[in-house]
């Protein structure tokens, strides 16, 4: 819908959005047709939407596979759009929160088929969203959403720049990020504050690295990051990460060959496997 369409349904119903929901509908077609261009669609794909909206995404989205579900959070949306979505035989649409949505008993499949799951998203949900996805990965083959562009930049950064950090080593251990391009507030009404980005997370049937202990490397990789500042030695050793005494920590960093004096965003993903690894053993 362009922006009239938008207000002329908007004034039918006596709708307006609601900022605590971080609602902020897309009404540039060229943009909504180069998110559909970037999801790979078949006839064959279960997607699942989060805040379907008015159907902006999820009707052209449904010409293009099986089946939708579309997860509403907002009652009013819901009681708009359900009687629309009921015509057309692929949509589904609940009323629920994402974040509340029980994944496994929600989520349509066929046999051991993965869905993809899209979304146009509150950006105040992206982390908690990501988060749950990547819990229930065994149900997910890829995430496409529409997410704050500075978060998008640190889920997809490389080890020395700033914006790497806990949520983009997390987040690269289970799926292989991609920010596919960038999207101007001025596609959306009302319009954020801030720039967008198309995100892809392709999840990885396998970690990006092997670890003894996925909950001792991101503890680790939680205290360096807590304090990124100081070097990887003091942040680790100083208060004894894990129970593991400074000269024991400088004992594996030699080890893995890796500079003790670095600090926390100069260490790759693997730097982090690597030494949580060593530290398994000391425990």
């Amino acid at each position: 819908m362009i922006l009239s369409e938008l207000k002329h349904l908007w004034n039918e119903v006596c709708f307006r959005p609601n900022k605590k929901l971080g609602q902020n509908f897309l009404i540039d077609k060229n943009i909504r047709d180069k998110i559909i261009n970037a999801i790979p669609l078949t006839a064959e794909t279960i997607l699942v939407e989060v805040g379907p909206g008015f159907g902006v995404m999820t009707i052209p989205l449904s010409q293009k596979c099986r089946e939708i579900l579309a997860v509403e959070k907002d009652s009013r949306i819901y009681e708009i759009m359900e009687p629309i979505f009921s015509k057309y035989s692929n949509i589904k649409i609940i009323k629920n929160d994402i974040l509340e949505t029980d994944f496994y008993s929600e989520f349509p499949r066929r046999g051991q088929e993965k869905v993809l799951l899209f979304g146009n998203i509150p950006y105040y949900i992206t982390t908690p969203l990501l988060e749950k996805a990547i819990l229930s990965r065994n149900l997910i083959k890829a995430v496409y959403l529409v997410m704050q562009k500075e978060v998008a930049e640190r889920i997809t950064a490389k080890p020395g720049s700033k914006s790497y950090g806990a949520l983009t080593c997390y987040l690269q251990f289970f799926t292989k990020p991609k920010r596919l391009f960038s999207i101007s507030k001025n596609c959306f009404y009302p319009s954020p504050d801030v720039e967008s980005s198309l995100l892809e997370l392709e999840i990885l049937a396998e970690p990006s690295y092997f670890t003894m202990s996925e909950e001792i490397m991101f503890s680790v990789i939680k205290k360096a990051f807590n304090e990124r500042r100081k070097k990887i030695i003091n942040s680790l050793g100083d208060k004894q990460c894990l129970g593991i005494e400074k000269n024991r920590w400088a004992r594996i960093f030699e080890e893995c060959a890796i500079d003790m004096n670095l600090r926390a965003e100069d260490l790759s993903l693997k730097n982090y496997a690597d030494i949580s690894n060593k530290a398994v053993g000391e425990k």
